[in-house]
Parts: structure tokens; sequence; C-alpha cells
């Protein structure tokens, strides 16, 4: 065993590697001399306020490699990096600040830097303000709770935890459910995925009592052997994989940084001076997508953070840059919700789109909805609404909101007949779902498509 869980901690550098566009990616390309490849991806972190890619970013505009030599704006990125504490910068900048062309237009640079990415700016755009609380809000209400059988093969004698993330879908079903981390690994991993996918829940509901989604929900199981000495074992084997694992999430791996703390939050491992969403900051900031969607929860939920709105949907916007569709279809939603401040469909329109090609079937039902529905005309398409449900069809026939909105396209195209049978079956089937009705009916009873909307009317 002993040997499988250092085995794990090799996993962990490979897989940050390939997977997350990170620093750990962003060294390996200055260690090969891809050094357009290393500026695109330091940039990126240099936005966010990762402060090691701020000053190697200023190195390459310093040298010209990867970009275009600029001294003003090596000198600037300096700055930056200062104003962040980053040992090395203020010697640079000293250096620099006799070499460049114009210290104005250095100061001019930097101030414009400041502005959008300097430590102020951060800490007002992403950095979390910790919370001393364990509330923690129920954002899907358990009905049924299956616990997992550890009496199959060897599991009964082993001690071992996993964290699950999983999603709910609007019938209050389990979705996507998938082993994020678990020690030691595949020993639980498939009996709590078999558990867990039986569980069901009281659906989520948006503003108008339509069911809704909720995703990204996290739990740990764990297990203790009915053997001491096994699970003494254990807890040695666990504490030398933590030790690691905590020496490569001081290094920067993102993936272990998330992974640490996963362990800190569900109380797998205990610290006196870490906190869990440290470091799913820092991992937020080094490009881990989920380490990015967890501080959005935190934000939008007070889980272990102070809440706020802006902050949530900044990271949000992040962890939906690197082709991650479930963040595009949560970041679509925020922008579809017109009680929000980032109110804005045409945008979410494109969003979905994208979502809707990685074949999501959320975003290509809400896509579908959107240009059958929307009352707005450059949005509104009943070829284009027709075809994208077809298509999300391949993935549930019977889903009352893609039925709805071939139905109510097919009407309007005058095959009545046809769309008064599908909007028949939408009703149905949204029975069958326990879904509400009202929005159903009123389509069947000649109501305007438009009552389709998160509250009366989709008037984007």
């Amino acid at each position: 065993m002993k040997y499988a869980a250092l085995g794990l901690i090799s996993a962990l550098s490979l897989c940050s590697t390939s997977v997350f566009a990170d620093f750990d990616s962003a060294k390996r390309h200055l260690k090969e001399k891809n050094y357009g490849e290393a500026a695109t991806e330091l940039t990126k972190l240099a936005q966010v306020g990762h402060v090691e890619a701020q000053f190697q970013l200023a190195s390459l505009y310093e040298q010209g490699l990867g970009v275009t030599q600029d001294l003003t704006t090596a000198y600037a990125w300096y700055l930056v990096a200062k104003d962040f504490d980053h040992p090395d910068a203020s010697d640079k900048y000293r250096v620099l600040r006799e070499a460049i062309p114009s210290r104005k237009e250095g100061k001019d640079r930097y101030r414009e830097l400041s502005n959008l990415y300097g430590k102020k700016q951060h800490e007002a755009d992403f950095a979390p303000v910790l919370k001393q609380s364990n509330f923690y809000p129920e954002r899907a209400k358990l009905l049924t709770q299956v616990e997992p059988d550890y009496t199959k093969g060897t599991v009964s004698i082993q001690s071992a935890w996993a964290t699950v993330a999983y999603n709910v879908n609007e019938s209050g079903q389990v979705e996507d459910a998938r082993v994020l981390a678990s020690f030691p690994k595949n020993v639980i991993d498939d009996a709590v995925i078999e558990a867990i996918s039986q569980w069901t829940f009281k659906p989520a509901v948006k503003r108008n009592g339509d069911p809704d989604r909720v995703n990204d929900l996290m739990y740990t199981f764990k297990t203790k052997s009915t053997s001491s000495s096994n699970h003494r074992k254990y807890e040695k084997q666990l504490d030398e994989y933590t030790q690691k694992l905590k020496e490569l999430a001081d290094s920067g791996n993102n993936y272990a940084q998330v992974r640490y703390a996963m362990m800190l939050e569900h109380s797998i491992i205990e610290s006196p001076t870490d906190k869990y969403v440290d470091w799913y900051y820092k991992a937020a900031m080094n490009g881990n997508n989920d380490a990015q969607l967890r501080l959005v929860h935190c934000f939008e939920n007070g889980e272990g953070c102070q809440p706020n709105e802006d902050k949530a949907f900044n990271w949000l916007e992040k962890a939906s840059q690197s082709d991650n569709y479930r963040a595009q279809f949560q970041l679509a939603k925020t922008l579809l919700d017109y009680q929000s401040v980032h109110f804005n469909p045409k945008r979410a329109v494109g969003i979905l789109k994208e979502a809707t090609h990685n074949q999501y079937l959320p975003a290509m039902t809400e896509y579908a909805r959107l240009l059958a529905f929307s009352d707005n005309p450059e949005i509104r398409d009943i070829q284009a609404a027709i075809k994208y449900a077809e298509l999300a069809r391949s993935l549930d026939p019977t889903n009352p909101v893609l039925l709805s909105v071939l139905g109510a396209s097919y009407t309007e195209l005058g095959r009545v007949e046809q769309g008064e049978e599908l909007l028949q079956q939408a009703f149905e089937e949204a029975l069958n779902r326990n879904w509400p009705t009202r929005s159903y009916l009123n389509l069947i009873e000649g109501g305007a498509a438009a009552m389709m909307a998160n509250g009366a009317r989709l008037t984007y």
C-alpha cells in the first residue's frame, strides 16, 4: 500500500501539467524554450494575481522571449509583482528604472496594468474574505440517501475515504457523479458512485416555480476498518500521503492544492493554521477549474467566506474560459437572470452555443429554449431552435422543455397538428417527472410562447 500511495503523488504532478493550464505547465514551456506558449499562459495567470507568473512574464518582456521585447511593459509588470510582494521584483524594478526609454511612460504603463490587475483591484475582484463559520446553505434537499455497500472484495477490511462531486437535475436525480479524490485510490470508488447515483432530492426551483438544476455538489464518504491494526496502517499511510501532498501544494501544483483543500474542508485532515478556502484560492489563481467553481459557491452562498456576487461572477468567468462546459452553463444562467446586475442575454446565447457544441445537455436544452421563445428578434430563430432541440433529444428524447420547443416551433410554422401533439407530450412528461405544468398548459391553451421564460415572459 505504501508504494501505491507514493505512486499517487507522482500521478498528481503528471496530471497537473497535462490537464490544467497552470504555473507548472508554464514552467515546463519555459524549460523547453516554448516561450510563446509560456507567455500566453503566464499572461492569463498574471492577470488573475499569480505573483510568480507576473514576475516571469516581466522577464519575458525584458528579454524579448515569446513576445516583442518591451522594457516599459517589463518594468510595469515588475512593479505589479512588487505590489504583490514578490521577493525579487524590487531589484528588477530598480535596474529597469535606469534602462527604460521614459520613466513617465513606465509609470503610465504600470498604472494601466495596476488598475486592471494590481493588488488592490485583485482583492476587490477575486480575493475571499474568510468567514469563521461552518454555515452551509442547503442547495438541494436530500430525500433518499443510499449507503454504499462496503462488503465487496477487500473493502470491508480497509479504512478509506472518497470525495464525490455530482449534479442534481430538474427531477431531483443525481447526474455526472465522479470521484474527485480518494485514498487509498479505487478501494471504495465504485461503491460510493453506485450509492450516490441512487440518491434523490427535492428539485430546486427557479423564481417562477419551474424546476432547476444544482451543479457541483460534494460529499465525502468514509469507512473504517474493523481491524485496529489495519486502521493504524491506513492512518500512517494517510499521514505520509498528506505530507507529500502538502509539499506538492506548497510548490505550486494546483492539483495538489485543490486536493489538499478538499481534505481540509471535509475533515479528512486537520490543521490549526491552514484554511481550506485559502487553498482553493491558491489553486484557483493557479488555473484549476474545480477550485474556481468551488470559490464561486463560496461567494454565492457564504460557504467559508463572505458572500460577494461580483467575485462569484468573476471566478465563474475565469472557469468558463477553459472550455469547461459546466462553468459555461452556469455563467449563461447568471447572464440570463434578469434580476442580476450581470444580465446580458446576447452574451449568454454565444456561451450556450459553445457549450451546446460540447454536447452538454443542460446547455443544449436552454439554448433551444432561448431560440424558440425569446422576444428579442436578434436571438429568436425558429429553424435553429428545431435543429438544436432535435439534437438534444438524442440525449433525452422525452425532455418536456425540448418537446415544448418543438411543439411551439412547429405550430408557428403552420404544422399545427404536429405541434399540438408535441405540446401535449411535453405536458404529460412534465407530469411524469413531477415538474410544474403551468407553462406547458399555457402553451397548449394558446398562451404566448414566451410563457416558458424565467418568469412570465422571455423579454430578451
